[in-house]
């Protein structure tokens, strides 16, 4: 592959936008309109710096966009290969995992992995604001994207919603909810960083030890009550959370 010809104008010295922000978009495009595949060589710092015609530490956050997205890696002395895309999940967009999957243009499907009533206990209850011991459905799955197991989930329902072990789960569970007449409205996240045992290695297709996001979900409906709490833990190699936050700017 040819190193290409440093084309300054390829960015805008003149807008308010950052030059690494602009290369950065250019490189997505890159990603996009070019025949690469995992494991292809992007770019270099070098490069990028001499295409552009801009700083080392200019080519470097550029790159280092695309790394922090997930588009590729980083690989000290060699440059920057392309790796496989992972599902990026925007916050805070409410979306069950079948919604999340569809909309990227992916077949979602699921594995029941147990399901049945199990009494209220820990952060189900707590979350829940149910009594200690009352019963909760507790439905164990792992989720697909066009076959590969991204996500393995343990949801747990209040009695409440009449829903049971007998129900379809194979779709939405937000679209089952919402289909006993109750609208939802708002969910709390808790994301952090986790490694698989054995178990969850193994529905999720890789070794023990193997890092995960850790997620934990309370879905409410529109009079603020909790209908919903999960424990999900997602691969980390092809899925990530994307949060986009604004700061305020404050009257001196």
């Amino acid at each position: 592959m040819q190193s290409p010809t440093r084309t300054e104008h390829h960015v805008d010295r003149s807008t308010p936008i950052p030059l690494y922000f602009q290369i950065a978009e250019r490189l997505r495009n890159r990603l996009l309109l070019e025949p690469l595949h995992q494991g292809d060589l992007l770019t270099t710092d070098e490069r990028v710096q001499e295409e552009f015609g801009v700083s080392r530490a200019t080519a470097r956050k550029a790159i280092d966009e695309l790394v922090d997205e997930g588009l590729v890696e980083r690989i000290t002395g060699k440059g920057t290969f392309v790796t496989e895309p992972r599902l990026q999940v925007p916050l805070p967009a409410m979306l069950s995992f079948t919604e999340e999957i569809e909309r990227r243009g992916m077949s979602p499907s699921s594995t029941i992995v147990s399901v049945g009533w199990v009494p209220a206990e820990g952060h189900a209850k707590q979350s829940l604001c149910v009594e200690f011991g009352d019963p909760l459905l507790r439905l164990e799955r792992v989720r697909y994207a066009d076959d590969k197991p991204i996500l393995y989930s343990a949801d747990f329902l209040p009695e409440s919603l009449g829903i049971g072990p007998d129900t379809d789960f194979s779709g939405s569970l937000y679209k089952l909810i919402e289909s006993r007449g109750i609208q939802l409205a708002e969910c709390q996240n808790l994301i952090k960083a986790a490694v698989t045992d054995r178990r969850l290695g193994k529905l999720l297709q890789v070794e023990s030890g193997f890092p995960v996001l850790a997620l934990q979900r309370t879905t409410y409906d529109a009079k603020s009550r909790p209908v919903l709490y999960e424990d999900a833990a997602c691969r980390s190699d092809l899925y990530s959370y994307a949060v986009r936050m604004v700061r305020h700017q404050r009257n001196l």
